[in-house]
């Protein structure tokens, strides 16, 4: 089977992931604030494991590092996991919030006003406490120097759709029903942009099935995995 490396989302961290077997990096801001520092940082990865071809997945953040990663090394990759992500870059006002909110985190640090920004986008109507508990477990763990440097790399993204539209491997996409930030209507536009894809939606869930749903995502993701042979 091949082997299968998972992006986590922001402000998150590898923890979000309840995949045995995964190889789930962790993700720095280093240097000038970009997402291609963090596919390098991937890559990096990769290469000390020995890694040559990998079934690469990203959720939220990490799909965008993931892409990232497609504009630099497409031929690493054997097949997509996408998960409440999509390929389009920011709008200017998307882009002025996430500056703000990294002004702010500099400012102020991370507390309880991050967890209250975002777990209401994260999280569907009916996520568990422990779902819940782990989510602000993660953001109020994270570096301030992390969330404010992955705020400014997520803000000037490019669209990816030339990326994508030029591979040929098989990508699954999966969109929690209740995503707020990437509803199943944008993950519909993704998995058109790929060329074979499989796309499914998560019934009761928000923008972290991993997180809310992690047997339901493991069951998906694996038969996938048995039906393209990866």
């Amino acid at each position: 089977m091949t082997d299968l490396v998972l992006l986590h989302a922001f402000p998150l961290d590898a923890r979000m992931w309840d995949v045995p077997g995964a190889l789930t990096p962790s993700l720095r801001g280093q240097g000038e604030p970009g997402l291609d520092a963090l596919a390098s940082q991937v890559l990096a990865v990769l290469d000390e494991r020995g890694l040559d071809k990998v079934l690469l997945g990203g959720c939220s953040m990490g799909g965008y590092v993931a892409m990232a990663l497609l504009r630099q090394a497409p031929e690493r990759v054997r097949g997509l996991v996408f998960v409440d992500t999509k390929h389009t870059a920011d709008t200017p006002e998307a882009a002025a919030n996430r500056h703000a909110m990294a002004d702010r985190v500099e400012r102020e640090g991370v507390g309880e006003w991050l967890v209250e920004a975002m777990v209401p986008n994260l999280l569907g109507p009916n996520a568990s406490g422990t779902a819940r508990a782990l989510v602000r477990t993660m953001i109020l763990e994270q570096r301030p120097e992390d969330v404010a440097w992955w705020q400014r790399a997520m803000a000037g993204r490019p669209d990816s759709t030339d990326v994508l539209e030029s591979l040929d491997v098989p990508s699954l996409v999966l969109v929690g029903e209740h995503d707020k930030l990437t509803p199943p209507d944008v993950a519909a536009k993704l998995a058109v942009t790929l060329r074979r894809s499989t796309s499914e939606r998560i019934e009761d869930c928000g923008h972290l099935p991993p997180v809310e749903r992690p047997d339901e995502f493991r069951a998906r993701l694996e038969r996938w995995r048995a039906q393209v042979g990866l």
